[in-house]
């Protein structure tokens, strides 16, 4: 009965209220490659806020990399847990951007999917894949892409 009443006592608190840093590696339909470093809150359940810096490249002509066009953004993502089962879930994924490209302002909305995977120590590697609605760019106005990326904890006391 001691044993009982002493473990029942005990606070646990598995992941709820940690952060993480990460970054990820995509590509968008159209011949386009993107790179994100975000910082991640997760709340109760798995449900999570995301503020990110991303950008993005086009990559129509290899050899000429450097005149190609590029773009940039800073938002924010709230990701409810959908999908929850032993050592991965998946949130959908919906945010706002702010950017530039090099003549442009840009501004986006994001909505996705993203799977994440628990590793040891609190590491997570995650895939997403999702669409962006980039205004006010007629050309480059949907973007269909997939990215793959770690999570990296972040020890806050």
């Amino acid at each position: 009965m001691i044993a009982v009443v002493l473990l029942s006592t005990v606070l646990v608190k598995a992941q709820d209220n940690s952060n993480r840093i990460g970054v990820g590696l995509g590509g968008f339909y159209r011949q386009a490659a993107s790179a994100t470093l975000f910082w991640e809150h997760e709340t109760h359940y798995h449900n999570a806020w995301e503020f990110f810096a991303s950008g993005s490249m086009k990559l129509d002509d290899i050899e000429n990399l450097g005149t190609n066009y590029r773009c940039w953004g800073v938002g924010a993502a709230w990701k409810p847990c959908v999908y929850r089962a032993r050592n991965r879930y998946g949130s959908a994924r919906i945010g706002v951007s702010l950017g530039a490209a090099p003549t442009d302002f840009l501004a986006g909305i994001h909505a996705g999917w993203q799977h994440s995977y628990a590793m040891r120590r609190g590491w997570q590697f995650y895939w997403q894949a999702g669409v962006d609605v980039m205004l006010p760019k007629r050309n480059d106005l949907f973007r269909v892409g997939a990215g793959i990326g770690i999570k990296m904890p972040v020890r806050i006391r």
